[in-house]
């Protein structure tokens, strides 16, 4: 029973990566003409040109939260740990998600970090990304080690997380003001869903574990998430 249980997690969860490989050429490149959604602007391009890296200022807002993870191997680990000394780009989803402008989104703007992270090999060994789930009951090691499989690439170092259960994910939660709803309902085939209404956000964390921005659906996007790693490095860089 354990063995078929893992077959359907696996599976689903290739479907869900099919899924996310075909949204994301479809949302960045279709014609305004399609049958979609609206999507988020991480999607495409922007409207608008960003301030350019070390023209502005990016201040502390509050510490970020430590906490028990464990990683796509099943061994146990921190959060602190696993961002070391590096700027940390810190995301939230659950596997299950089917809002594409929800998780899938994050894990598409990530996506497109990383690849221009692997780019420039120098500024990779300076940023880690960790994505969590806060679904530990469904999202065990196994699972989230098929997104780190789909997404391993190059460089640019991106850990996909999850927990023992529940009372180690809270704390967690709690520390980045995540309060996911759970809720069950049926598709249109009968099926039970488990579903999570939550708001999508995203830490971007300095190496000295202070939280230096919070980005929404509106404010996620490649082109603003690479500014403002490169306006952190610069911090460091002397005059």
């Amino acid at each position: 029973m354990l063995a078929t249980s893992l077959v359907m997690r696996k599976t689903q969860l290739l479907s869900a990566v099919a899924v996310f490989a075909l949204l994301c050429p479809l949302t960045a490149f279709g014609s305004a003409s399609e049958q979609s959604p609206l999507r988020a602007p991480g999607w495409g391009e922007l409207s608008y040109v960003p301030p350019a890296p070390g023209t502005y200022e990016l201040p502390p807002i509050k510490p970020a939260t430590d906490g028990e993870v464990l990683k796509s191997d099943n061994s146990p680990s921190r959060l602190f740990e696993l961002m070391s000394d590096r700027l940390v780009l810190l995301s939230f989803i659950f596997t299950r998600c089917t809002d594409t402008n929800g998780c899938p989104l994050a894990n598409a703007v990530l996506h497109k970090v990383q690849n221009r992270l692997n780019q420039h090999p120098n500024l990779a060994d300076d940023v880690s990304m960790l994505t969590i789930s806060f679904d530990p009951e469904y999202d065990s090691p196994e699972i989230v080690a098929g997104l780190k499989d789909f997404y391993s690439d190059g460089s640019a170092s991106w850990e996909f997380l999850t927990t023992h259960d529940q009372s180690a994910l809270q704390p967690i939660l709690d520390g980045y003001g995540q309060y996911p709803v759970r809720f069950e309902h049926h598709d249109n085939q009968g099926h039970e869903v488990v579903d999570y209404a939550h708001l999508l956000r995203v830490y971007l964390i300095d190496r000295d574990k202070q939280i230096r921005n919070i980005y929404s659906v509106g404010f996620l996007h490649p082109d603003i998430l690479m500014n403002d790693l490169q306006t952190l490095l610069m911090e460091s860089v002397p005059n």
